[in-house]
């Protein structure tokens, strides 16, 4: 099949890739989804019972209704976790698929639960990602595109927090998307750009062993703050319609805290967000659109900053580097 190009698919567009791509999937996985249904209302109802059972049991025992309703809850939701995960195991497998699917149709790869070697380490060598005491991955796009090499994947970070009583919590420090772009000539020094402070670690560190890069523009400075080891390429790379793209992105995803770094000929962007990429209920018939279209608008959203990262920079970079092997004076 000829390849898709998401960011300029129309209405028109998507019917013809759901139709191609995504539809045979769902109507294969449909008499599944039923048979799976089946299956989950039979544990439920089974689970549902004993639960029931066991706490009239506690509650003739000891003659205390809270010990018997606590029972019977906690069971209740043991029963509904056991119920439904047949139903889990098979949405896992059909949003694999469909974004397999996607993948292929963009002229990418996709894997689930893996990350691209290396790329959260350099970013938590930035500081725009932080240290957590658990953290999980997935939905991994990658590929090439105009000429690049990008990383694509959704992260999720937490620590544990303890009370003074000594309970335990978990405390999300990041949720949300991690890209890297890959550019056709190294960067001459290490550049890192952050929309503010936050709360994610390491990056006051990090930024305290670069020099703080200023800018003429008051109204860029109230919305960045830019670190580098290399001024003048700094202000070469953050230019005015570097930071639209940027903030392009943060409202395309609904997101929060975008910060990206410039190191080694990669562009690393970190931003905070929602789960995405999900392929919703499996308590609902197959039969509904919207649910491929809701991940193909994400996936073209990325694609659509990324082309314009890619278009603005590439071109940027060129520039630059030519200005300084001639000797002449670098451009702005």
């Amino acid at each position: 099949m000829a390849l898709i190009d998401l960011t300029t698919l129309d209405g028109a567009g998507f019917e013809a890739l759901y139709k191609a791509r995504i539809e045979p999937l769902f109507q294969r996985t449909e008499t599944e989804r039923l048979s799976t249904m089946q299956v989950f209302q039979q544990r439920l109802w089974i689970g549902l019972l004993l639960a029931a059972a066991v706490g009239l049991g506690v509650f003739v025992g000891l003659r205390e209704p809270w010990p018997a309703l606590i029972g019977t809850g906690v069971l209740g939701l043991v029963a509904y976790g056991f119920a439904q995960h047949p139903l889990s195991k098979l949405g896992a497998r059909l949003k694999g698929q469909t974004l397999g699917a996607l993948a292929e149709a963009i002229g990418a790869q996709y894997q689930g639960g893996v990350t691209p070697p290396g790329v959260v380490a350099r970013c938590r060598t930035l500081g725009l990602l932080p240290h957590a005491d658990r953290e999980g991955y997935e939905d991994w796009f990658y590929g090439e595109r105009h000429g690049c090499s990008f990383d694509m994947f959704e992260g999720l970070m937490e620590n544990e927090h303890r009370d003074k009583d000594g309970h335990s919590s978990w405390v999300t420090v990041f949720q949300g998307q991690i890209i890297r772009i890959g550019f056709p000539r190294a960067f001459e020094g290490v550049t890192v750009v952050r929309r503010d402070a936050g709360i994610f670690n390491g990056l006051a560190g990090f930024a305290s062993k670069l020099e703080k890069v200023q800018f003429a523009d008051p109204a860029f400075e109230r919305k960045f703050e830019v670190y580098s080891t290399d001024q003048v390429e700094a202000r070469v790379l953050v230019h005015p319609v570097f930071a639209e793209r940027l903030l392009a992105l943060e409202q395309l995803y609904d997101g929060r805290r975008l910060r990206c770094g410039f190191q080694d000929g990669d562009l690393l962007i970190a931003v905070e967000g929602k789960n995405r990429f999900e392929i919703g209920s499996m308590m609902k018939p197959l039969t509904d659109p919207a649910r491929a279209k809701a991940i193909v608008e994400d996936l073209a959203a990325v694609l659509r900053v990324m082309d314009a990262v890619v278009t603005t920079e590439r071109a940027t970079l060129l520039r630059h580097a030519a200005a300084r092997e001639a000797g002449g004076q670098t451009p702005e």
